[in-house]
């Protein structure tokens, strides 16, 4: 069961970091007056720092995440190397 969860919080890791980008890109594309004049377009440089900024978090978050992941997945490999030598 931990093995599954493990590998659904990979699954869901990946789905929450393309949300992030998505999130922080279209922030940035409305403008809302922050980045530059808004006047009802898409503003490409908002876009481009919301899809900068997404990046590093999702990064940082996701990152965390996936490291975590990847370490319970070595653990897994040398816990089973482990049982299968005898060891205690």
């Amino acid at each position: 069961m931990n093995r599954f969860l493990a590998r659904t919080l990979s699954t869901l890791n990946i789905l929450v970091a393309l949300v992030i980008i998505a999130v922080t890109t279209a922030s940035g594309a409305s403008g809302n007056g922050h980045y530059y004049y808004y006047d009802g377009q898409i503003s490409v440089p908002g876009a481009i720092f919301g899809a900068i900024a997404g990046i590093f978090i999702a990064a940082i978050v996701c990152g965390t995440i996936a490291f975590l992941t990847l370490i319970e997945r070595h653990l897994s490999v040398l816990a089973e190397a482990t049982k299968r030598s005898g060891g205690s």
